[in-house]
This record gives structure tokens, C-alpha cells and sequence, in this order.
């Protein structure tokens, strides 16, 4: 028969084996998160900002806080939490341009703190989920209102099976929703499944609970009527002129746009992206939580097909997919108790995010690469040769969205056909066409052209440009990397009058 010292005497080598364990995990932990913080600050010091970066830059630095949420933002079409960050950091700790990349891969560390420390997976799939493209890279090097996604959508997944405090459920849904078009729906689609949730549940809820219930689901939705408010699009949007619209920026509704939405969000192929959600789809059916992730993934697909269908948007479709799976991911007591065909299941759904989170290193591992052997954009080089004969001190028309990262450069607007550093979408619509009856009539020391196909764009404007004078002086090259290849130049064209 054995005494109970003895069962304690027996039980504690176990115990300090577990505890050692542990240990060796948190140091495990801290070295993945120093290792992924290391990388990312060595990528971006060679990382040049493009438009969409200095865009925001500038309207935060050339605005106040009332102009850009309750005049600018609705031409921007995106809420303004990205653009109060910057705003601050300009504004109270006087950061120059170099600091918005900073702020961006801050904001993303962030998010992988939460991810490896918060996770409801397994620890390698952890470490492998942090170093895929979208979290490494595209929303981590490129500063962009995307950063903060990861973060605050995992956030969301963490407190969705919170029943009892739905005030930290309501400040999640808040802060993602104010983050992009795409943190709107999203959010929209979780607070509808925490709501359904908390239905289901009503009748074992207390009094105090409900009653908390009704007050934060009024302020998620005064949030949202005030963003609905501040967003509504007005008659003078470039939306509303599409002829006006540079063919890179026009969007079209096609049904390879689904396909297009699934292929590269995923596996890079329709075929094994398609068989990936629907094994997820029929896991999380499996463990009662198919709502949530069929809702967010399928609003985030039909966004980019309808509305924002950029390559950089694949990465809101893969972090919907990864919170549907994290809400439905089971706790490490129940996996322990798992037999039979729950447990074949839960591992063979670790194998295939395995799968995925490798193949999405590679991608990341080559944008890298490509990043620090190459400029991502033109716009550095081109400030510094602008800066270099002292064509700021002089008169310079630019041309298309592009400028703003040129601008980002000075402290002043440097163009004389463009009234704002920053590109405005309201009518009258600045610097989106070349007039040369204008450049004839104005004289411009410099004219600047930003480009995403430079050799069809110097064959159009190259040899009207030469009659009226100007001659091309200087070349800057830019590619913007998307996972193994690029999806567009970010370069400029510079002409000067007379070839000086």
C-alpha cells in the first residue's frame, strides 16, 4: 500500500520536469519573438515607403484631428485610427518621416507578442504562424493601417467565447472596426456571432449582465453610425468619375476575382486553397463554431470582390480564416481528451496549417529577399535627386498618386499643379492627367511622372513631352514585391526642361 509521502515524493519529479519544460518554452518563446523582431528592423531600414504609406504620413502631418476624421477620411474611404497614431507621433513626439515605418513594425510586434503568447495553438504552429508572409512581412515592413489588424482581430478571437465581461468583447469590436474598411466587416461579422452566441445563452445570463449587454451592444453600434456618418461617399469623390481614374486603381467585378481572393490568400492555387476551407469549414463545423469562421472569411472575399481587390488584401481573407480557427480551437483539456475521430481530425487540421504557414515562410522569405536587394519604391531615389540639383527650390509639376511619396520627403509641397502633399479624391481632381497646354503655358522647371508600367508609360509620354521641350534626366526604379514575384512598378519618370 503506498503512504501518501510517498505518492508526493513520487508525483514531484514529474512536477519540476513540467516546470522545467515550461521554462525552456517562455525562453523558446522570447527567442522567436527576438528573432522575428531582428528580421523585420533588418528588412525594413532597406524597405523604401510607397504611396499608400506616405499618404497617410502626410495627411496626418498637414491636418488636424477634425479635418482628417470629419473631412478627409471619407475620401480616403477608411477609418482614421491609423491616421490619429501618426498624427500623435508627428504632432506631440515630433517623429520625422523615417519614424512611420517604426510605428508599423511596432504595432505588428504586437500582434505576434499576442499570437505567441496568447495562441490557443500548438507552440510550432505558433512559431510558424508568425514568421508567414502577411504577419512578417506585408503587414509588418509595410506600414500601412494593416499592421494593426493582427492584433486587434485576434484580440476579437480571444474574448469571443467570454460570456461574462462582453465590455472587453465591445472595446475589441471598437478599436477593429476603426481600423479599415476591412476591420468594419469584420467586426460586423464577429459582434453578429458574439451576439448569437449570447442569445443562445440569454436565459442563464443575471439581470446586471443583460443589462450590460444592452449598453454595449448601443455604443458598438453608435460606433458604427458614426462611421457610417464621417465615410458616407459624396457627390465630388473620384469614384464617382471614373474616367479620371488611373487604369491601375480602377476596379472590376469579375468571377476570377473570387477566384483570386481564395487562390492567393491561401495555398497559391485554387485547387488546394478550395480543399484547405473547406477542411477548416468542415472542422470548425465539427467543433460547433462554424459561424464564425464562414462569416468572416466569406464577408472578407466578397469585400475584395466587390469593393478593395488589391494583392495586398489577400491578407485580410488568411487572418479571417486564422481567427475563425482560433474561436474554434479547443483548450488543451479538451484536445487531451479527445479520441477516436476528433483527435485524427484536430491533428490532421494541424498538419494542413502546417502546410500552409510553411509555404507562406517561403513567400515571405523571398519578399524579403527581394526587398533588401531591390527598391520597393522609386521614391526615395527621386527625392534624393530632386534634392540633389536643387529642383525643389524650383518649380515642378507631378503627376498621379505616386507623388505622395515623393513629398513625404519635405517638409513643404514641392508641386505647383498639386495644392495638397497629399493626393485628394474630391473634385477638382489635381495631377491625375499630363495637360500639356498647361506645362506649355506654366513652364515647369521639372515635370515628375510616377509609373506602375514604365515602359508603356515612357512610350506615351516620352515623345510629347520632347516637343515641348523637356527631355527625361533621371530614372527611378521601384517594385512593389507581392509574396514570389510583383504585381506593379513603383517607379518615376523625371523630365526637365530643356534636358538641364
Amino acid at each position: 500500500m503506498t503512504t501518501t509521502r510517498e505518492k508526493i515524493t513520487l508525483e514531484l519529479p514529474e512536477q519540476q520536469t513540467a516546470g522545467l519544460q515550461s521554462r525552456w518554452w517562455h525562453i523558446a518563446d522570447l527567442g522567436v519573438f527576438g528573432i522575428w523582431v531582428t528580421l523585420v528592423a533588418f528588412i525594413l531600414r532597406h524597405h523604401e515607403p510607397w504611396a499608400d504609406e506616405s499618404q497617410t504620413w502626410l495627411i496626418a502631418r498637414d491636418l488636424d484631428l477634425k479635418s482628417i476624421w470629419f473631412y478627409e477620411l471619407r475620401y480616403e474611404g477608411t477609418p482614421g485610427l491609423w491616421h490619429t497614431i501618426l498624427w500623435i507621433v508627428q504632432h506631440v513626439f515630433h517623429a520625422p518621416y523615417g519614424a512611420m515605418g517604426v510605428i508599423g513594425a511596432i504595432c505588428a510586434a504586437l500582434g505576434v507578442a499576442f499570437i505567441l503568447w496568447k495562441a490557443p495553438f500548438p507552440r510550432p504552429l505558433r512559431y510558424l504562424l508568425v514568421f508567414s508572409y502577411v504577419i512578417v512581412y506585408q503587414y509588418a515592413v509595410v506600414a500601412r493601417s494593416y499592421n494593426l489588424l493582427p492584433l486587434l482581430l485576434f484580440v476579437t478571437a480571444s474574448f469571443y467565447s467570454d460570456r461574462e465581461h462582453p465590455g472587453r468583447m465591445a472595446l475589441a469590436l471598437i478599436l477593429l472596426a476603426n481600423v479599415s474598411l476591412h476591420g468594419i466587416v469584420l467586426a460586423a461579422a464577429f459582434g453578429l456571432c458574439y451576439l448569437v452566441e449570447a442569445i443562445r445563452n440569454w436565459p442563464r445570463l443575471g439581470e446586471t449582465l443583460r443589462r450590460r449587454y444592452f449598453f454595449y451592444i448601443g455604443a458598438v453600434l453608435l460606433v458604427f453610425l458614426f462611421l457610417f456618418v464621417i465615410l458616407k461617399p459624396t457627390h465630388d469623390m473620384l469614384m464617382f468619375a471614373p474616367d479620371k481614374m488611373p487604369a491601375s486603381t480602377r476596379h472590376v467585378v469579375s468571377l476570377s476575382r473570387f477566384g483570386d481572393a481564395v487562390d492567393f490568400a491561401f495555398f497559391d492555387q485554387w485547387l488546394l486553397s478550395s480543399l484547405f476551407l473547406l477542411a477548416a469549414a468542415g472542422w470548425c463545423c465539427m467543433r460547433r463554431k462554424l459561424l464564425p469562421f464562414l462569416l468572416s472569411v466569406s464577408v472578407m472575399i466578397l469585400l475584395f470582390v466587390m469593393v478593395a481587390g488589391r494583392p495586398h488584401h489577400h491578407g485580410t481573407v488568411f487572418l479571417a480564416a486564422i481567427a475563425g480557427l482560433w474561436v474554434a480551437w479547443p483548450s488543451d483539456n479538451e484536445a487531451r481528451s479527445f479520441t477516436g475521430t476528433a483527435r485524427l481530425a484536430t491533428n490532421g487540421m494541424i498538419a494542413l496549417l502546417a502546410c500552409l504557414f510553411c509555404l507562406n515562410i517561403w513567400d515571405a522569405g523571398v519578399s524579403m529577399r527581394n526587398d533588401y536587394l531591390y527598391p520597393y519604391s522609386g521614391s526615395e531615389d527621386a527625392a534624393r535627386f530632386l534634392r540633389q540639383v536643387g529642383a525643389d527650390k524650383s518649380t515642378i509639376f507631378g503627376y498621379t498618386y505616386g507623388m505622395s511619396a515623393v513629398q513625404a520627403y519635405f517638409n513643404h509641397d514641392i508641386l505647383i499643379n498639386i495644392p495638397t502633399t497629399y493626393i485628394h479624391y474630391g473634385q477638382p481632381f489635381y495631377g491625375f492627367e499630363t495637360n500639356l497646354d498647361e506645362l506649355q503655358s506654366v513652364a515647369p522647371e521639372y515635370v515628375i511622372i510616377y509609373s506602375a508600367s514604365p515602359e508603356s508609360d515612357f512610350k506615351i509620354v516620352n515623345r510629347p513631352l520632347n516637343r515641348i521641350g523637356y527631355r527625361l534626366v533621371h530614372f527611378s526604379d521601384g517594385h512593389i514585391f507581392y509574396k514570389r514575384t510583383d504585381f506593379g512598378a513603383a517607379a518615376y519618370l523625371i523630365y526637365s526642361r530643356d534636358g538641364n
